[in-house]
């Protein structure tokens, strides 16, 4: 009953973040929310395997429907997608030093912490273990509303639109249905053979592949159910968040503040080398490189009339790649978990 009474609290935070000119207001405030309730009743929650699922499958369906393979095709590019490659592999490599050798993380919390983005499957990854890290929370959230904030002061001023302002078809309920179901069905088979965050990974695979196969669908996902997994992902940031005592939050919040700068000046180094050789703007390169969000930074683009749709592109072949990151990973994952130091 705690659980969903904590939910509750936590769509009431993203209601009222939802006022706010600013992306992804709605995880924050929810976030912030359940912190100040799980404080007050000194409670500590954790959340029911369920409500992860469901907040994977909503997320992965919601990001693979917006994945075009034949756009994927046309602007797929051999030295920028290794440009792509070689830049997030350097901005993983720098923060996981950074966390692991200045601020004494463990192995396991640093590779976390280091991975630039896709914050949903690192979060999904790290509840699955025992003890659940607030340090890798706090990294990524810290991240994540820096590069947000950031982008969105510039791109809520202009006029772009978003999937969710789109108006769901009664038609389309199947469709989404039958994604959902086939999403469960192959996480639950994917699961079993121990891969991390497996509705996430299978739900963006499934919607895509569905996607590409009826492309007239222009499938959109509710915003109510955008709504709700957001709010439930706010919850679980917030139940992590809650325990954390306020010497903590100031260290782990330094440490994902120095990693989203370090982040940001590998992206402009790999931005101005790539803009060298293959006469690229590299100020197209920075927006569709840097690891932030996806709206945020195809609006800005748009604004500044940077080529939005080859920086959406490779923000959907940057968050699929770290997707399936843990897939490659699992291994290296299962046994950083149970190392505590690396000399």
């Amino acid at each position: 009953m705690d659980v969903y009474k904590t939910i509750v609290v936590g769509l009431f935070g993203a209601l009222l973040g939802s006022q706010l000119p600013i992306p992804l207001a709605e995880l924050f405030a929810a976030a912030l929310v359940v912190v100040a309730y799980l404080r007050l009743t000194k409670k500590n929650l954790r959340l029911p395997t369920a409500v992860l699922t469901t907040i994977q499958i909503i997320l992965g369906v919601s990001i693979g429907i917006t994945v075009q393979l034949s756009e994927l095709i046309d602007s797929f590019s051999m030295p920028l997608f290794v440009g792509l490659i070689l830049c997030m592999l350097s901005q993983t490599s720098v923060n996981f030093v950074w966390l692991y050798k200045k601020e004494k993380w463990t192995p396991f919390e640093s590779l976390l912490g280091a991975i630039p983005g896709a914050m949903a499957a690192i979060l999904m990854i790290s509840e699955e273990q025992q003890k659940p890290s607030p340090k890798i929370i706090f990294s990524h959230s810290i991240r994540l509303l820096l590069l947000v904030v950031l982008a969105g002061f510039i791109a809520t001023t202009g006029d772009g639109t978003s999937q969710l302002s789109q108006t769901l078809s009664p038609s389309q309920i199947p469709h989404l249905a039958l994604l959902a179901l086939a999403s469960y069905l192959l996480g639950k088979a994917v699961g079993k053979i121990g891969v991390p965050a497996p509705f996430l990974l299978t739900s963006l695979l499934v919607a895509a592949l569905y996607n590409a196969q009826f492309p007239t669908l222009q499938l959109v996902i509710p915003e109510s159910l955008i709504m709700v997994a957001t709010a439930i992902l706010g919850v679980l940031i917030g139940s992590r968040l809650a325990p954390t005592t306020l010497k903590q939050a100031l260290e782990y919040s330094k440490a994902g503040f120095i990693v989203t700068l370090l982040g940001v000046s590998v992206t402009v180094f790999y931005a101005w080398l790539f803009s060298s050789l293959t006469g690229t703007d590299w100020e197209v390169l920075l927006l569709a490189w840097v690891p932030g969000s996806v709206e945020a930074m195809t609006a800005v683009a748009l604004l500044l009339g940077l080529e939005p749709a080859f920086v959406a592109i490779n923000h959907v072949m940057r968050l699929m790649m770290l997707y399936m990151m843990p897939v490659v990973l699992k291994s290296p994952l299962q046994r950083l978990s149970r190392i505590k130091d690396l000399f």
